[in-house]
């Protein structure tokens, strides 16, 4: 069975929101630098904090590439390894210490990240089945509407952090 175009282009928009995140994370991380600078170790933490994200996100932009490129390919072996790699990147993000000041930030992302995960291992399963031919064209269009939503609801909290990340951006 075939992808739908909507679910490429939906995956496309995806990775857009993803790299817009990155750059929300680094702009936050110049405007924290600005304004907290005279406070010594606080400013020096939230840097710190804001550059180890921005990586990691860069990172997840590279694992979600990557994952991408196995969808397209239609490489279920290439999506496993691609979305343990996110699930890696995700722990990662997980485990990093966030200034008190940055908590909220970073209980956004992960709470994005968690939902876009979850996506990733729904279009994993669908192709698995596709592949095995366990899935009707019914249960195919089912299966695929609720991995768009999570996709879709996944993107919409990232919106969320990307607002909260500029909101203390510009305090």
């Amino acid at each position: 069975m075939k992808r739908s175009s909507t679910s490429s282009s939906a995956f496309t928009w995806g990775m857009t929101l993803v790299v817009v995140a990155a750059l929300a994370f680094a702009l936050a991380g110049c405007s924290l630098n600005r304004t907290a600078a005279s406070d010594g170790d606080q400013a020096s933490d939230n840097r710190q904090y804001m550059a180890s994200l921005n990586q990691q996100m860069s990172d997840l932009q590279t694992e979600m590439d990557a994952f991408q490129k196995a969808v397209a390919a239609g490489d279920v072996v290439s999506m496993r390894a691609q979305q343990q790699a996110v699930d890696g990147t995700i722990t990662a993000v997980k485990a990093a210490d966030a200034p008190e000041r940055l908590q909220s930030v970073k209980d956004n992302y992960v709470d994005a990240l968690d939902t876009l995960d979850g996506a990733l291992d729904g279009y994993v399963s669908l192709y698995s089945d596709v592949q095995r031919g366990a899935v009707s064209s019914d249960g195919y269009d089912q299966r695929l509407s609720a991995v768009q939503d999570a996709y879709n609801s996944g993107i919409e909290k990232v919106k969320a952090a990307d607002a909260a990340v500029s909101e203390i951006a510009s305090e």
